[in-house]
């Protein structure tokens, strides 16, 4: 019996070991992408490494950079950010915490979804993104959504921004596997190496991030004029 517990001790400590050693690994590969980085004047880079690592703890050092480098760009260029019209999904975080999609209100949970079917524009609809041909890895044509995502936020809603991103990067490993059994008949982790990074290669500048110090709320339509009846002529 002596045995036994010395045995499962063992085992724990070594799952544990196993466990601590995988959290380490992660930490260090997202610091080390993000080293990578840090001095890039490619701003999409930014959007990149956010998009990849939503729970990283330069996850905010590398949002404020995007922002810095990408203002910095733009203004040199004398050009406004452009804005993809339908092949954006626009993605709101308002004040009061709460998320749209679209122009409605959902649950995050119902996030992943609403995305993943925009992507997709199974029925060819004209207001969700085009579809463009690109060729696959073995230079076959292969049909792909032109779709990005537009996500607007208020600079106080960071909590909720980090899960924000985190359901959009599910959701676009989501799409990926479509595309995976579409274009290869395999799901997204039986790729080669190959076949995946060429994905992977497709999806690296899908995300603009546009951060506000206050909600813009649209003033009201002013009311119409009122007409004064004794000043009309009748002719």
């Amino acid at each position: 019996m002596r045995l036994f517990y010395v045995i499962l001790l063992l085992g724990v400590i070594s799952c544990n070991t196993f466990i601590k050693k995988n959290q380490m690994s992660e930490m260090n590969i997202d610091s080390m992408a993000y080293k990578q980085i840090e001095n890039t004047t490619e701003f999409w880079e930014f959007a990149r490494f956010i998009l990849k690592y939503p729970e990283s703890e330069f996850f905010y050092p590398a949002l404020q950079r995007y922002h810095l480098v990408r203002n910095a760009y733009y203004d040199s260029v004398g050009m406004p950010i452009i804005d993809c019209f339908r092949n954006c999904a626009s993605i709101q975080i308002k004040a009061n915490q709460k998320i749209v999609f679209e122009g409605e209100q959902i649950e995050l949970k119902d996030l992943h979804d609403s995305l993943l079917v925009f992507f997709c524009n199974a029925d060819y609809c004209e207001f969700k993104p085009e579809i463009k041909y690109v060729d696959d890895v073995y230079g076959n044509p292969q049909e792909i959504s032109k779709g990005n995502i537009q996500l607007e936020y208020i600079n106080d809603s960071f909590t909720v921004l980090q899960t924000v991103v985190k359901e959009i990067r599910n959701s676009i490993r989501s799409y990926k596997n479509y595309l995976a059994q579409k274009w290869y008949k395999k799901k997204l982790e039986e790729l080669v190496l190959e076949e995946e990074k060429h994905l992977d290669s497709l999806f690296y500048y899908r995300l603009m991030l546009f951060g506000w110090d206050e909600e813009y709320i649209v003033p009201p339509l002013p009311p119409p004029p009122i007409v004064n009846e004794s000043s009309i002529t009748l002719k």
